[in-house]
């Protein structure tokens, strides 16, 4: 039996898997072409899950669409491996979620995610916690390697879309690498299910100014100079010009609160 069974080897299982590695973890580790010695894995492929191995710990990466798959995932997994290894094997589930869903200032661990604006994959998030009694970690901004937030700007391409980001500039960011690091030490616990069953938010305890982060594209600075003729943008910003706007993480809200991890 596997130690650490990773679902999704891709940007934060990448990180994960190099780090179990460094440990001398024993893992197995997915993807859909069964590169870099992965197993060729598929969610919508495998009706029995009859190509995984058994661990005891399973980390899913990618999302879940809805209850009805994550049931699926979980309950097939259990039925083929308990087969073998008896009806007490119940390994412990972590799920990857977004903090997208959390609308709450500031938003915890305790806060509610919204149902409407997580949709399907929150219902997958409260089947692995409460039939599951798994853990979902509800991750901030993912970055690291090619994934740098400056170059998120691309994501603003008209000026509604930023006029919208101005009204909530804040941005929570949380590294992959480190990532790797909370979800090991989730794994790694001989008190796992006991310590870490639930929903947990994850960042890296920052807050950013997205205005700041996107500012030296040329196309948001245009689009701001545009913006900034509207009298209601330059009450948003409290500016007449770009240079009169104040930017930095005292002129935004923190809007996730991580700590209680």
């Amino acid at each position: 039996m596997k130690s650490v069974l990773v679902l999704g080897q891709g940007f934060v299982g990448k990180y994960l898997v190099d780090l179990l590695e460094s440990r001398g973890i024993d893992y197995a580790s997915t993807t859909t072409s069964g590169r870099d010695g992965t197993i060729k894995w598929c969610i919508a492929d495998d009706t029995h899950n009859s190509t995984l191995p058994a661990a005891e710990s399973i980390v899913v990466t990618f999302p879940l669409q809805g209850e009805v798959e994550a049931k699926r995932l979980t309950t097939e997994y259990l039925n083929h491996h308990r087969k073998v290894h008896g009806d007490t094997y119940n390994p412990f589930w972590v799920y990857l979620g977004s903090t997208r869903p959390f609308k709450e200032t500031p938003s915890t661990c305790h806060t509610r995610p919204d149902l409407v604006a997580g949709g399907p994959r929150v219902e997958a998030e409260e089947y692995i916690i409460n039939t599951c009694g798994g853990c979902v970690l509800n991750l901030a901004g993912l970055w690291g390697g090619d994934r740098v937030p400056e170059n998120w700007a691309r994501f603003y391409g008209d000026k509604d879309k930023l006029r919208n980001r101005l009204k909530d500039r804040s941005l929570h960011l949380i590294h992959g690498a480190d990532v790797a690091r909370v979800i090991y030490a989730i794994v790694s616990n001989s008190d796992k299910a006991s310590l870490f069953a639930g929903r947990w938010l994850v960042s890296d305890e920052m807050v950013y100014d997205a205005l700041q982060t996107f500012i030296g594209a040329a196309h948001i600075q245009g689009y701001l100079e545009e913006l900034l003729e509207e009298a209601e943008v330059r009450e948003m910003l409290n500016a007449e010009k770009i240079d009169d706007i104040e930017m930095g993480s005292s002129a935004v809200t923190k809007r996730i609160d991580a700590s209680h991890f």
